[in-house]
């Protein structure tokens, strides 16, 4: 998507978590992380994080932001104050969409994979369902769009 929607627009990527106890494993190590900061910039392109990758796919820059699902509307709203008018930004989150109204809600799954209970309501409300195998990519790619009015639709 990012690749796609970069050669037409400005990208902005954010990847927020929550970070709950049982899904440390989902997020990666951010060991060494200042503990009272909350989002970072990623800069690096040669990482195996998701961060990374959306650098390479195109954004102008991506972020993590990481905080208590309790203060994560307000963390939010302070990274959106940072962007330029008119951006588009793609999000990798589930927590975020509890608090926030997509333009579209993607659901990427694996085929094979068991789904975290709190992520069963994001299929609930996604627009978009897409099963993926991990490296074949997605033909439903064709159907997202980012237009000059900057807003995000299906076709």
């Amino acid at each position: 998507i990012i690749n796609k929607i970069s050669l037409e627009t400005l990208v902005y990527a954010l990847k927020v978590s929550t970070i709950f106890p049982d899904e440390g494993i989902y997020h990666g190590d951010h060991t060494g992380e200042a503990e009272d900061q909350h989002l970072f910039e990623e800069i690096r392109y040669d990482t195996a994080k998701d961060t990374s990758r959306m650098l390479r796919a195109g954004a102008n820059r991506v972020f993590y932001l990481r905080c208590e699902d309790s203060s994560i509307l307000e963390a939010y709203n302070r990274f959106r104050k940072q962007l330029p008018a008119n951006t588009a930004i793609v999000c990798e989150s589930n927590s975020l969409a509890e608090h926030v109204q997509p333009g579209i809600l993607i659901v990427v799954k694996k085929s094979e994979a068991n789904i975290k209970p709190r992520a069963i309501a994001r299929l609930k409300q996604a627009d978009l369902i897409i099963t993926s195998d991990g490296s074949s990519g997605f033909p439903e790619l064709d159907q997202i769009h980012y237009d000059s009015l900057h807003y995000w639709y299906l076709s």
